[in-house]
């Protein structure tokens, strides 16, 4: 509970050492085997009403038990891969798309035609 207390501080100083909208904001509750039963239910409803504040996902993980760690790691390499791609394909506006070095994603072209696609192109739109 007093390491809530500080996350607004922590959070605060984080946003002001990157760029605005450059980073994902996580709160992680850690050691989730030390607490049971009433004390870990309340403090888990406090840590998602200050993560909703602060416009964060909130994680409560243990890593002693294991139990979320992988979950969330996977989360945020997925959310590091996405935005990756994203900004790769924001600044590609040729017709040959690659993601990172080309090695392991690589398209060719534009997307596919599909019916719909095709049937929106003949009325001038999209």
């Amino acid at each position: 509970m007093q390491t809530l207390e500080h996350t607004r501080q922590w959070l605060e100083e984080a946003l002001r050492e990157n760029e605005p909208g450059s980073c994902f904001v996580f709160l992680v509750g850690t050691k989730k085997d030390l607490l049971s039963g009433a004390a870990c239910v309340q403090a888990e409803v406090e840590a998602m009403h200050l993560a909703n504040e602060m416009q964060a996902e909130y994680w409560s993980v243990s890593a002693k038990t294991g139990e979320n760690v992988k979950a969330f790691f996977s989360r945020v390499a997925a959310l590091a891969f996405e935005q990756s791609v994203l900004r790769d394909l924001e600044r590609r506006s040729s017709a040959r798309l690659q993601v990172g070095n080309g090695d392991l994603i690589r398209m060719e072209g534009g997307p596919p035609q599909t019916p719909e696609s095709k049937r929106l192109s003949s009325l001038g739109c999209c």
